[in-house]
């Protein structure tokens, strides 16, 4: 697919040793203690390099689920004009997806089988975490005119892509630079509906979508039921008018207060290595940051 099989895509082992590391600031939101074992201790996207990642939602298919994939093929030549972006990722697409390449992962596959506990409360949290990512998302595109938009297919592997940058291993740069080349229109970062839509989902899955897994997974004695005020607390930053209006923050703090910058990567990278919090990109990068960024323009 793509420039995956070209001599002339840049591979990650490529680039790791040509680029050095993104030093980016950290963030702590109010929310995060109440997520703590669902996106840490019961989390195995964090044992997952996101370059495998990327490698293994791109080419993801029914057909080619049980198959191993090859690793050293891996790099970040992605572009959101490849059919691969538009790609329906179901609750079904997505269990699948996680039984057959994350969970036998060579990271993984060791812990995966001797932790059936552990498997199930992670299986649990990201499936029902998709599941309220289609329901706003739906209502996003419903409000927008799009009557026929429907929750149990409208997330796409565009979509999906928010959980390797937001939840997996690996170096900032390369996160980074996979952003960039995934939404670059030539060698420029521009406005557009499809980052936009990935911006809203990057938004939503460590809100809304991690509440709604945190109720749902309170059933297992491991993490027990959530109180219902915390809940509601939790959801009053968490909610869909919140997430698109950070949308717009965000792509003006990109593109600036008219959206009439483009950017290079240099120039894009650059903007998360700023130390101020509020002005910074590095908050793209983690749940904790974009939490942070929620509360902070609480709608």
């Amino acid at each position: 697919m793509g420039k995956l099989c070209s001599k002339q895509a840049q591979t990650t082992s490529n680039l790791i040793e040509t680029e050095k590391e993104v030093s980016i600031i950290s963030y702590k939101s109010e929310g995060d203690k109440h997520y703590e074992l669902q996106e840490n201790k019961f989390n195995y996207f964090r044992k997952l390099n996101f370059a495998d990642f990327l490698y293994s939602l791109v080419n993801f298919s029914n057909e080619n689920a049980t198959l191993e994939d090859d690793y050293s093929k891996t790099n970040i030549e992605f572009s959101m004009n490849e059919p691969f972006f538009c790609e329906i990722f179901s609750n079904d697409i997505l269990q699948s997806f996680l039984e057959n390449k994350i969970l036998k992962h060579k990271a993984i596959y060791e812990d995966a089988g001797n932790n059936e506990k552990i498997t199930s409360i992670f299986k649990e949290t990201f499936l029902n975490a998709n599941t309220g990512l289609g329901l706003k998302l739906s209502q996003d595109a419903q409000a927008k005119g799009d009557q026929n938009a429907d929750k149990n297919t409208i997330v796409k592997k565009g979509d999906a892509l928010a959980y390797g940058i937001l939840y997996c291993a690996g170096a900032n740069f390369i996160k980074i630079k996979a952003l960039f080349n995934i939404f670059k229109e030539g060698n420029q970062l521009k406005p557009s509906e499809k980052f936009s839509e990935f911006l809203l989902s990057l938004f939503l899955i460590p809100s809304y979508c991690q509440a709604n897994a945190r109720l749902k997974i309170g059933k297992f004695d491991e993490i027990g039921a959530i109180d219902t005020s915390i809940l509601k607390k939790l959801m009053g930053t968490s909610e869909l008018k919140d997430c698109q209006n950070m949308v717009e923050v965000t792509n003006k703090l990109i593109f600036g207060q008219d959206l009439s910058v483009s950017l290079s990567y240099e120039n894009f990278k650059s903007k998360f290595e700023v130390s101020d919090k509020d002005n910074s990109l590095a908050f793209m990068l983690s749940p904790s940051g974009v939490r942070y960024m929620l509360e902070k323009n609480n709608v």
